[in-house]
């Protein structure tokens, strides 16, 4: 008996101590958690490199893009570039691509002022849709509780229309507001940490 009492005070006193050690830590410098969170941002505030921000006039927020991150935009000609920023100096910047022509990848060098439309988020065109058999659940609760058949019910066949579109929408919600029109109000400049 009192092998085994001493041996949970032990237990208790272990696991006391342990639980105290994080607190007993040091904390993390502003610039580690920097360096392990944003990378290239540490790199150009390390660095003092140019980086690419996005500004809404009037705004306090600003999208910023540095080097070694993915940039998707369109020019004014109309052809999209998708590719990683690998140099920015005061009026342009470089990016390397995949060119489908030429079926290599390509280093080129973009103005500001030729960018038209710049992309959150890189995604694939067209609406995705996944049939799923569950969307006729409310016919079959109508046919086995009202005894009717769902052909018969308008209002079941609406409401279930409803529900698609609801779904489809909600399922390619990120694709609607994907695009940043660089106009007086949205404006594209480089900045140098």
């Amino acid at each position: 008996m009192n092998k085994t009492l001493l041996f949970l005070f032990l237990s208790f006193l272990v696991l006391e101590v342990s639980a105290q050690e994080p607190h007993m830590r040091r904390p993390k410098t502003v610039e580690e958690l920097l360096q392990e969170n944003r990378p290239n941002e540490y790199r150009a505030l390390v660095n003092h490199e140019k980086y690419l921000v996005i500004d809404k006039v009037g705004g306090k927020n600003r999208r910023k893009r540095f080097i070694g991150e993915e940039f998707n935009f369109r020019n004014d000609f109309g052809a999209r570039f998708y590719g990683q920023l690998t140099a920015v100096t005061d009026s342009t910047f470089s990016l390397t691509y995949f060119d489908q022509t030429m079926q290599k990848n390509v280093n080129r060098m973009f103005y500001l002022n030729e960018v038209d439309l710049i992309f959150k988020r890189n995604l694939k065109p067209g609406i995705e849709y996944k049939f799923n058999p569950l969307m006729f659940l409310p016919f079959a609760f109508d046919w086995i509780y009202f005894k009717r058949p769902p052909w018969q019910s308008t209002g079941s066949l609406a409401l279930l229309g409803g529900i698609e579109v609801g779904r489809v929408m909600i399922g390619n919600r990120q694709k609607f507001y994907n695009r940043i029109r660089i106009n007086e109000k949205n404006r594209l400049l480089v900045f140098q940490y």
